[in-house]
């Protein structure tokens, strides 16, 4: 538990240095196209953004974005979870039919459809994420939710008279609970590495503000003439999944 402490403080001050710390990326017309050097370490943009200071924008945009389409998946999995042990048994593995149907579906095919049906925006994004992990992830909290649920103590709750829902508020929610918190950390690395290829396929957030993978898609074409512009954002992406990388580690380590 120490651990997920550890990297939800880490996490948190990225996004408070990218938001509120660092430098923000402003428009100098007369300092496009500048090669990394002295003043610009890692150049500027054709608008002449600071591109140390856009790949550290953006890093705190993709992570704001991807934690909180984790959290949104997390709550809702929980939730329903909760509704599907309250069921009646044929209710309840019907729904967990749903689900491992649900799993048979790309989770790229998913997130591509949404993002392009609904309009550009967070919204489409935060959707589309969602959607895209929600299986994945209520598979292994509704399996969780069985081997929970099997416990002697719950049984033994549960022949004394306790009352289901009791039960599940006293005894099984905060296990799930505790699990998710290991889950949000465990997951987050492939929700990042998701989010930026669904911004390098074309689903767009609308900010002013670019994510690492809206600023891959945008500096591509200059890939021979400014290799810095495309580089940079593709360097800060995977120092980025490596330490969430290193912190899945330490999770595992616990």
């Amino acid at each position: 538990m120490r651990y997920v402490r550890i990297a939800s403080l880490l996490l948190i001050a990225l996004l408070v240095a990218a938001q509120f710390v660092l430098p923000t990326a402003e428009i100098h017309l007369d300092a496009a196209f500048k090669n990394p050097g002295a003043a610009y370490l890692l150049g500027t943009t054709p608008l002449g953004q600071s591109v140390g200071a856009l790949v550290v924008a953006g890093a705190g945009q993709t992570l704001s974005l991807a934690a909180s389409a984790l959290v949104i998946c997390l709550v809702v999995s929980l939730v329903l979870a909760a509704a599907a042990y309250m069921l009646p048994g044929r209710a309840a593995r019907a729904y967990a039919y749903i689900i491992d149907a649900w799993l048979t579906i790309p989770g790229i095919f998913i997130a591509l459809s949404i993002g392009y049906f609904l309009p550009q925006g967070f919204l489409s994004v935060i959707t589309a994420l969602v959607l895209s992990e929600f299986a994945a992830l209520q598979k292994f909290i509704l399996q969780r939710l069985q081997n929970v649920a099997r416990n002697d103590y719950i049984t033994m709750a549960q022949v004394m008279g306790a009352r289901r829902k009791h039960v599940f508020s006293w005894h099984v929610f905060p296990q799930l609970a505790r699990e998710s918190s290991y889950l949000f950390v465990l997951t987050l690395p492939s929700i990042v590495l998701s989010l930026a290829s669904l911004e390098f396929l074309g689903v767009q957030t609308g900010s002013s503000q670019l994510s690492l993978g809206m600023q891959i898609a945008v500096y591509k074409d200059y890939i021979l003439l400014y290799p810095h512009l495309s580089l940079a954002p593709v360097l800060t992406l995977m120092l980025v999944l490596f330490a969430l990388n290193e912190a899945v580690k330490l999770v595992k380590r616990s």
